[in-house]
């Protein structure tokens, strides 16, 4: 083999690996996952078509109040929002840890079904191992007593 071909052998190998160092892909893992980050309630809908029904924010970080009349058969539905949106495992788990809040309301999916006055601690927590979770505190309250509060 010529000297002339070694030469050009090796300039063109030292020309390719630093065109790929500069100019090449950037390693992207295979199995990227996202978590959620934080959970943030957007509306609340009731079954009762109660206006004004508005969420306020607790004395902690990631809790809220909520205050609502009572009704029999009220059903009431919090929406929320994930952040970011696009996470990996966007789903969310509705539950009542208190086993005396469950004598108030009642979970099944997005909905909370009240079944007597009271309070009760709901708890929204991202499925995806992340950490992400909010608390939501219901307040049923006596109709009387939720209207003369609202003047």
């Amino acid at each position: 083999m010529k000297k002339s071909s070694v030469i050009i052998v090796m300039i063109t190998f030292v020309l390719s690996v630093v065109i790929v160092g500069i100019f090449g892909m950037k390693m992207i893992s295979y199995n990227t996952r996202i978590y959620v980050n934080a959970i943030t309630p957007t509306a609340v809908t009731t079954s009762a078509n109660i206006s004004g029904v508005k969420l306020a924010s607790g004395r902690e970080e990631k809790s809220y109040i909520l205050v609502l009349p009572y009704f029999e058969g009220l059903i009431v539905r919090i929406d929320y929002e994930l952040n970011p949106a696009d996470a990996t495992e966007a789903t969310v788990e509705i539950t009542v840890p208190d086993p005396a809040d469950r004598e108030v309301v009642e979970t099944q999916g997005l909905n909370l079904y009240a079944k007597r006055e009271g309070s009760a601690r709901i708890k929204y927590r991202a499925k995806d191992g992340g950490g992400a979770e909010i608390d939501v505190t219901l307040y049923f309250l006596a109709p009387d007593e939720y209207y003369s509060l609202a003047t």
